[in-house]
């Protein structure tokens, strides 16, 4: 059996400086193109806060700037939807904060904003980690949305909603029980 030593593959040799078809023949290092990279545009900045704008927000301002100049959601539409009233009545209040987001078009940071509870609460709140159980958390929550009180009972009345006068029970022919 004879070897014979390998022999490169022609695909690998270098053409020639007559053969290169890139350049008409010349190889110097000039004759290669070159590219320009594109000049970066000036950035854009929030008239608002001064915070760089993404190259996607056609808007003059950050959507937190925005939102800071839009008017509060209203809420009223979302009180009579019945699996709102139905968490409430559980007193299931990470699913009830989940649906009024949903249906008042909210962020938890919004929500957050209205209710005086952190971000992050709400969040553990929505997923199940953390309960409500505080009843100052909790009518703070419901006052910071403006739940009407017809849906929260009497139990989480605050001063700002007061109870109404109740009549004092009366025993048989109108005179108080003893």
């Amino acid at each position: 059996m004879v070897l014979y030593p390998p022999q490169p593959h022609p695909s690998s040799q270098r053409l020639a400086a007559k053969e290169c078809p890139l350049n008409g023949g010349d190889v110097s290092v000039s004759a290669v193109p070159t590219f320009e990279a594109p000049r970066p545009r000036q950035a854009r900045r929030c008239k608002g806060c001064g915070c760089h704008l993404s190259r996607y927000n056609d808007e003059t301002s950050c959507a937190a700037c925005i939102r800071r100049t839009q008017e509060p959601p209203t809420l009223a539409h979302v009180w009579s939807d019945a699996k709102v009233q139905q968490a409430l009545a559980m007193r299931d209040f990470g699913t009830f904060c989940v649906l009024v987001r949903r249906l008042g078009g909210l962020r938890q940071e919004d929500l957050a904003t209205l209710t005086g509870l952190g971000q992050s609460f709400l969040s553990m709140l929505e997923s199940g980690v953390r309960r409500l159980t505080n009843i100052d958390k909790i009518i703070m929550m419901l006052d910071g949305l403006d739940v009407p009180i017809e849906l929260t009972g009497p139990m989480l009345r605050t001063s700002a909603h007061p109870t109404p006068p109740q009549c004092e029970p009366s025993g048989p022919l109108g005179h108080p029980p003893l």
